[in-house]
């Protein structure tokens, strides 16, 4: 080692000796493996920085690093790794860097940003040795612009007491600094009093920040905001506080019962103790409080959750410590005023020494519990439908709460609804509050095992027990045969002639245990004009194009007579389709055909012979001319055998 080399070195060591005494580790004195470093770089320059230079806090500063040789001039070959460190507390410093010749050609620029206030001193080293670096020292760092606001307010209050805020601007690095504008406040809390918009000049070294006054008035269980604003610089900070009640003042009445509130029903009335700004008081100690309804009503106590209550005289009287509950019940139309009032003074002057609460009990208001729903035909559940021919008549009936019938308001209506393919019809009140529907099955559900399901609506909306369940009943559709036809009349007994009376007796009978009502039957004549219909020596009326059929039940079949008269043609088919249908149409039984067999009676001619074998249109001929030269007074049918002798 020559001169030159034994002067540095101890210049160095000079140099690190009183950082080492102060402990801040700004150079490893750690050896390390030879690198890659060029033996031409004895320093660095570091511009962007000079020493006793001001930097502003929370700004980026940018920093150029250069390699630098004995001489003076820049190492283009430098490629050894330096590390950045500084005697301020929360620098933001660039990561280890490794030079690259090729590309850096010994220069690099980096962010450096001082966020403490204070002198301060920033240091580059190369990490593989120790005695290449270079430094800035007494940099002063002072406060950056503001940024934002850092509010402070305690983070619990009590609901009516004032408490302070601190507004503090403050820079990017959160020092307080110096500002000049406007601040506007805002919360979350539903209730509360805050400073108006309040012009602030604060400086960075002012000891005391900007203080206010702020009182929020609504508790609640979680956090509500408060927010400074000043929208002209777009700057803004919050803090959160849990707002709780204040001391007791007082006892809020309050019901759940509806308005109006049925008769004989419930009416649950909440008694809630309240700080003097309507807030919820839970905190002890209890009060005493006490209720009372109207003497002259007609309201009965039911029970009550007041602590150590006792009635009398229309008056339940109790330990409130929070909230409770006092159920009452009356049996009279009537308005009943309620009362409440403690012994505990109020705070706020001007608050009433008691609190009223009028409920309106009404009749005739519609009750869940007591209002039923049924089928009139059948008590089975599910109750049975016969396809087409079918019919149950849904009833509802509508009772309050007292048992008595009870109608709709004006304003609610009231229908039904089913599960296709089941129909109901248009609802009729039968009385009030009784209604009534029709439900028919016009066909057969895909799926005739399954229960389909009619129920009464108000508004459109169902109607639930107090259970929740919805107000409704089930039918199981019936789609096997509804009815059976049968021909009784014998194929020897079916023979006539042109122009003859002719009777047929059919039987109709029900298929199962349904009962089938409206029953029409019909008739398809050919080369016969149906003149009537009978059963059990009763005639049956005219109906849709058939014969309305009396009320088919098991066990009782009927047996329809039909009397019907053949034309006059010979060789005509006689015949005539036979069937059942429901008043809609539908086909209830098979289709049966009858037919007729015809003799060839011949024609007397009045000689008392006959003819034989004549072609059919010239029998029918002489037939009509024998009729028209008879007298009209003596005119009717010829029977077999008979002559007309003059």
């Amino acid at each position: 080692m020559n001169q030159a080399q034994r002067r540095r070195l101890r210049t160095n060591c000079l140099l690190l000796l009183p950082l080492l005494v102060a402990g801040t580790p700004l150079v490893s004195l750690a050896t390390t493996s030879s690198t890659s470093t060029s033996t031409a770089t004895s320093s660095f320059a570091i511009n962007g920085l000079t020493t006793a230079s001001a930097e502003l806090a929370g700004v980026a500063l940018n920093v150029t690093v250069t390699a630098m040789t004995s001489a003076g001039s820049v190492d283009p070959d430098y490629a050894g790794t330096i590390r950045f460190s500084s005697t301020a507390p929360r620098a933001l410093l660039p990561a280890n860097y490794t030079f690259n010749p090729s590309v850096d050609r010994g220069t690099k620029d980096f962010l450096v940003t001082f966020q403490s206030l204070g002198q301060w001193e920033l240091l580059v080293q190369d990490v593989n040795i120790p005695t290449l670096y270079s430094s800035v020292s007494k940099i002063a760092v002072t406060p950056g612009p503001p940024v934002r606001f850092t509010v402070e307010l305690d983070s619990a209050m009590v609901a009516g007491t004032v408490h302070t805020v601190q507004v503090i601007p403050v820079d990017g690095a959160g020092n307080p600094t110096g500002y000049t504008g406007q601040v506007h406040f805002e919360t979350t809390a539903l209730r509360a009093e805050l400073p108006p918009d309040t012009d602030i000049n604060f400086a960075s070294d002012q000891p005391t920040p900007p203080r206010f006054p702020v009182t929020f008035f609504s508790a609640a269980p979680d956090p509500k905001s408060l927010t400074v604003t000043d929208v002209a610089q777009n700057l803004s900070g919050s803090t959160s506080t849990v707002v709780t009640a204040g001391p007791f003042a007082h006892v809020a009445l309050s019901t759940t019962a509806p308005d109006p509130t049925p008769t004989c029903s419930e009416a649950t009335l909440v008694l809630t103790a309240e700080d003097a700004w309507d807030n919820p008081v839970t905190a002890e100690p209890a009060a005493t409080v006490t209720l009372c309804a109207p003497a002259g009503s007609s309201a009965t106590f039911v029970k009550s959750t007041l602590e150590r209550s006792t009635y009398a005289d229309k008056c339940v009287t109790g330990s409130l410590a929070s909230t409770a509950q006092v159920v009452w019940k009356d049996t009279e139309p009537e308005d009943v005023g309620f009362t409440v009032s403690s012994g505990t003074p109020y705070i706020v002057p001007g608050v009433p020494p008691e609190e009223a609460l009028t409920i309106r009990f009404k009749a005739g208001i519609p009750s869940r519990e007591t209002s039923s729903f049924s089928f009139i035909q059948s008590t089975q559940e599910p109750a049975p439908l016969l396809i087409r021919s079918g019919q149950l008549t849904a009833r509802i009936i509508l009772r309050d709460q007292c048992g008595n019938p009870a109608t709709l308001p004006a304003d609610k209506s009231l229908s039904f609804a089913a599960n296709p393919p089941l129909a109901v019809t248009s609802p009729v009140e039968e009385s009030p509050g009784r209604w009534t529907t029709a439900v028919s099955l016009p066909e057969c559900p895909a799926d005739a095992s399954k229960t389909l399901a009619v129920w009464p609506l108000i508004n459109d909306e169902v109607l639930r027990k107090p259970n929740g369940d919805q107000v409704q009943r089930f039918v199981l559709p019936q789609c096997s045969a509804v009815a059976k036809l049968s021909v009784l009349t014998s194929a020897d007994s079916l023979v006539t002639e042109p122009g003859e009376l002719v009777e047929l007796e059919v039987q109709v009978s029900t298929e199962g245990d349904l009962t089938v009502t409206g029953g029409v039957l019909m008739l398809e004549p050919q080369g016969l004009t149906v003149i009537g219909a009978s059963s059990g020596g009763q005639a049956l009326p005219a109906k849709a194009g058939g014969f309305a059929l009396p009320e088919l039940r098991k066990g009782s079949p009927l047996t329809v007579k039909v009397t019907a008269q053949t034309t006059t043609q010979l060789h005509q088919t006689v015949s005539t389709k036979v069937w059942v249908v429901n008043p809609e149409g539908s086909l209830l039984t098979q289709t049966e055909r009858v037919d007729f067999q015809q003799k060839d009676p011949g024609v007397d001619v009045g000689c008392g012979c006959q003819t034989a074998g004549l072609p059919g249109q010239l029998v029918t001929w002489l037939a009509l001319l024998v009729v028209a030269s008879r007298p009209w007074g003596g005119l009717r049918r010829l029977r077999r055998g008979e002559r007309n002798d003059p």
